[in-house]
């Protein structure tokens, strides 16, 4: 009888510390909370945490240490930590205050989820010899603030309910997600093998090229943005910490695609596996043992072909840098030259030297220089055309400290117009509208 008593004692007590909780703070005034002058928690130095330990809500504790300027985590097992994640929680924790004092010293905390707290966050500085403990409760009754005491206080205080998202966080939170460590902007070569085909990119100067399938230009943004893409990519679930012995059952025994990035002399490898499900696929770092999902959105980035990534433009001038421009038609060589004009504010002058010395429409020069330099390939043919009428024109263009010089040669063949460069493979199928209006501009500039 008395276990009985004592139960309903105890039972009555937790209900009116429920009561309380519910009533007042459900009925306090909040613009009087937001007149209230907030106090820090702690008084900290900004970076002077060196250790933090979060107990999520689900029991789960991380261990995180500032090694050498960079944050790392200690346990449950050593690995890298993801900056971001680490730097706002101590952000968090420095700059964290009191909203109100809901109790100094009431007779229990376990009304608020305090004893034991649902979450606790641990963190030592330099001077520190014990950590110190911020312990989290529930949630008020209308959701915007966090219960939550110092270890070794019995005053309890509201933090803000936004912090939830901060604090409760798992250890893979924390980690470091990267699906590939290489040095971005030192990346010089990408290569891309899916069963039996193999698209590499290659790296010279500022410009990237195709080296396989073909050997042609490749439009850098798009070889930059998958480079991007790789560097950026995250992992979505950490599937097992060393999946080595079983390879087989995530498809990495033998991957449906392997990715190879250099940087210099060193190489990241990324190999993808068979699907998870209908939006994450398995994938590893080949430098490392574990196992864990990307999104399948990736995979559909890589598997690109040669011509989605080959420079689109025919011509790599524009007219507002050109300055000199010939073409051959029907055997007839025509050759144009851009000369400053005389005057502050005097526009350049177009002039024609062959077949004939004379000045040219700037308007109509300029027209048609615009429509050869817009000359892009809707497609690309393996062979160019053998036959046909054939025009070729090049464009002088640049400065006096770096002048460039391009030629391209156009075949016609019925209403398909092929545009073929040295060093080239196949051709690029051009617009014959386009093509047409640049030989029209010519004949007005011309007669």
């Amino acid at each position: 009888m008395r276990s009985g008593r004592s139960l309903i004692i105890l039972l009555l007590i937790a209900g009116g510390l429920g009561g309380y909780i519910y009533f007042v703070e459900m009925q306090r005034d909040p613009m009087a909370d937001a007149e209230s002058t907030r106090e820090k928690v702690f008084t900290l130095t900004p970076g002077a945490i060196e250790q933090v330990e979060v107990t999520n809500a689900a029991a789960e504790t991380t261990a995180l240490a500032r090694t050498d300027g960079n944050w790392v985590i200690t346990a449950p097992a050593r690995t890298e930590a993801d900056t971001v994640e680490v730097s706002t929680v101590v952000s968090s924790i420095e700059s964290l205050e009191q909203t109100r004092v809901v109790a100094e010293a009431p007779d229990s905390a376990a009304p608020f989820g305090l004893e034991p707290a649902r979450m606790t966050i641990a963190f030592q500085t330099a001077d520190d010899t014990t950590p110190r403990r911020l312990l989290i409760g529930n949630k008020t009754p209308t959701g915007g603030d966090l219960y939550a005491k110092v270890e070794g206080s019995s005053k309890v205080f509201l933090i803000g309910g936004y912090l939830e998202d901060t604090f409760n966080k798992s250890t893979f939170d924390f980690r470091d997600k990267s699906v590939l460590k290489f040095a971005r902007d030192a990346a010089d070569s990408v290569a891309i093998v899916e069963g039996n085909t193999r698209m590499a990119f290659a790296k010279s100067g500022s410009d990237w090229r195709l080296t396989a399938p073909i050997a042609a230009r490749a439009d850098f943004s798009a070889v930059d943005g998958l480079i991007s893409r790789l560097f950026q990519a995250r992992m979505g679930e950490l599937v097992t910490a060393d999946g080595s012995g079983s390879l087989r059952d995530y498809g990495l025994d033998r991957p449906q695609m392997t990715v190879t990035v250099g940087s210099g002399s060193s190489q990241a490898q990324l190999a993808i596996g068979k699907a998870q499900n209908e939006t994450n696929v398995y994938a590893r770092d080949l430098s490392r043992p574990l196992v864990f999902t990307v999104e399948q959105s990736l995979v559909d980035e890589l598997k690109k072909k040669p011509e989605d990534v080959r420079v689109k433009d025919v011509f790599a001038f524009r007219s507002f840098n050109a300055t000199g421009f010939d073409i051959t038609v029907d055997g007839t060589n025509y050759s144009f030259a851009r000369t400053k004009g005389e005057g502050d504010n005097a526009a350049d002058v177009w002039s024609m030297s062959l077949p004939t010395a004379k000045t040219v429409d700037a308007t109509k020069m300029s027209d048609m220089l615009t429509t050869a330099s817009n000359l892009r390939a809707e497609s690309f043919a393996t062979s160019a055309f053998s036959s046909g009428d054939t025009v070729t024109m090049t464009a002088r263009f640049g400065d006096a400290n770096n002048p460039q010089t391009e030629t391209v040669t156009f075949r016609k063949s019925g209403d398909v117009v092929h545009a073929i460069r040295d060093g080239e493979p196949g051709a690029a199928v051009v617009s014959t509208i386009d093509f047409d209006r640049v030989l029209t501009l010519l004949r007005e500039i011309t007669s």
